[in-house]
């Protein structure tokens, strides 16, 4: 009857520590996750996990054609609020080029597309 009480104190000591990281865990979210507005204002994004990596798909748009589709692929989390690694997808001219992100404030994101040797950023927002 000791051993069982004693067995039962260990199996509910582990559960316990078990549930306490797991709720550790789910209290630190990826923050580019959710959506988010480009910066004129005509898209709503979200991010999604995908696997390792994180996707960008269009949920809003004012072209129609282009809601669904992604916009940017494969985003890799360096560091808390740094991805690099990514693709844009420049959907109505077929092309992409590489990308990468910074969360500067919890409500803005800089885009940075590279490609060859030129770039532009832009500023998304938080919905």
């Amino acid at each position: 009857m000791k051993n069982l009480l004693k067995t039962s104190k260990i199996i509910f000591s582990l559960l316990f520590f078990l549930i306490g990281i797991n709720m550790q865990a789910q209290n630190s979210p990826d923050k580019i996750l959710g959506k988010w507005t480009n910066e004129d204002k005509t898209r709503v994004i979200e991010f999604v996990k995908n696997g390792t990596s994180y996707d960008a798909v269009i949920r809003k748009a004012e072209d129609e054609s282009v809601i669904g589709k992604k916009q940017i692929t494969g985003l890799k989390r360096q560091q808390e609020g740094s991805y690099t690694n990514g693709t844009v997808h420049i959907i109505k001219k077929g092309k992409t080029a590489s990308c990468s992100a910074q969360i500067t404030k919890d409500d803005h994101l800089n885009i940075k597309a590279s490609y060859g040797m030129m770039s532009k950023t832009q500023v998304w927002n938080r919905l």
